[in-house]
């Protein structure tokens, strides 16, 4: 079988695609032919060997992944009705699943909490063997690239504005960044949710695959004077802020809500170091939270968002991995941030079209 190794060289340069034997189940364990896979910024970080993923040598790349059930190894509890031919979705995130965190649904906080790609082994192989756990039911009808779209950024974008954000219908969200993974579905979830949603973007060039994609009033961040502009367009303020962006824009995005309104951080992609206003936080009674990835139920909801046709995800497939030259542009256009939404692809024309 084919799997994407990075081979110990940082950058797109170190990746190769490696034939291995295709694995055998273990106690516990279902083994998948996987369909469809999408990108994650955790795998840049693994790419230029962030401390944040300290990986070894050979790595088996990869977070996000839907795939078949092949094989069913011994242990695996028939309570759970796994049989060859299903389709899953992996759960990138785990934690002990015993914890109070865990089974309370603030799994990522767990101490155990690991994340497939990153700081276990990843799924980027046409077989991947995991704990029964790890699965989730795709339901009917849905594109594999689309469902791997929400096993990550798309729980993420669940976890920030549903779980700690408490978002309501009805209510105003701006999103900073919602040309990105996690920035573009929490505007389609919050669409889903009748809630009223404005974005920001980077380049104009991206402008017009948002506007198709995602149906909401949009501002480029890439000017001076880009709150103010968001504010003079929606004519009043912000119940809550999701930021995918972090640093210097925390400063600009507080005074966009309304007194009491919350504001979500996911990431800090601008690396900017800044001075916090904390009167600000104190003086309107702001609530500040921070997310990191997700639990399984906010991979279930999304996924019954798509089987409803309440949200469709932006993915750019670079094709049936043949070489490994159209991934190592993939991650080149991450890096130089020249995408929309998600990018994927897939093993074979199975899971292009996503038959079963």
């Amino acid at each position: 079988m084919k799997a994407v190794v990075l081979t110990g060289e940082k950058g797109v340069g170190g990746i190769i695609l490696e034939e291995r034997p295709v694995p055998v189940p273990g106690f516990g364990e279902v083994r998948l032919r996987m369909l469809a896979h999408t990108l994650n910024h955790i795998d840049l970080w693994v790419l230029s060997g962030s401390p944040a993923y300290t990986v070894t040598c050979p790595h088996l790349m990869g977070s996000e992944g839907v795939g078949i059930v092949d094989a069913v190894g011994e242990g695996v509890d028939a309570a759970l009705g796994l049989t060859p031919g299903m389709i899953m979705a992996v759960s990138p995130g785990q934690g002990c699943l015993v914890c109070e965190l865990c089974r309370s649904g603030s799994e990522s906080l767990c101490s155990s909490y690991r994340v497939l790609g990153g700081h276990l082994p990843g799924i980027f192989a046409e077989y991947v063997c995991l704990r029964a756990s790890r699965l989730i039911a795709v339901p009917g009808g849905i594109d594999p690239l689309s469902a791997s779209a929400v096993t990550l950024a798309g729980a993420t974008a669940h976890q920030a504005l549903v779980v700690r954000g408490a978002a309501k219908p009805g209510e105003r969200w701006l999103v900073v960044g919602a040309s990105g993974g996690v920035g573009h579905l929490a505007c389609l979830a919050g669409k889903a949710m009748k809630m009223e949603m404005v974005g920001t973007y980077g380049p104009e060039k991206k402008r017009e695959i948002l506007e198709s994609g995602l149906g909401i009033p949009l501002v480029t961040h890439e000017s001076p004077d880009w709150p103010e502009r968001v504010l003079s367009q929606s004519g009043q303020l912000f119940d809550g802020v999701l930021d995918t962006v972090g640093g210097a824009t925390i400063p600009r995005v507080l005074p966009l809500l309304r007194k009491g309104g919350r504001a979500v951080v996911v990431g800090e992609t601008t690396g900017a170091q800044t001075q916090f206003p904390t009167r600000e936080l104190f003086g309107r009674q702001l609530s500040l939270h921070g997310v990191y990835l997700a639990h399984r139920m906010d991979i279930v909801a999304m996924l019954g968002w798509l089987a409803r046709g309440e949200l469709r995800p932006i993915v750019s497939s670079v094709g049936s991995l043949e070489t490994i030259a159209p991934l190592q542009e993939a991650y080149r256009r991450m890096m130089d941030r020249d995408f929309v939404g998600k990018i994927g692809f897939v093993w074979d024309a199975q899971g292009r079209s996503g038959r079963r």
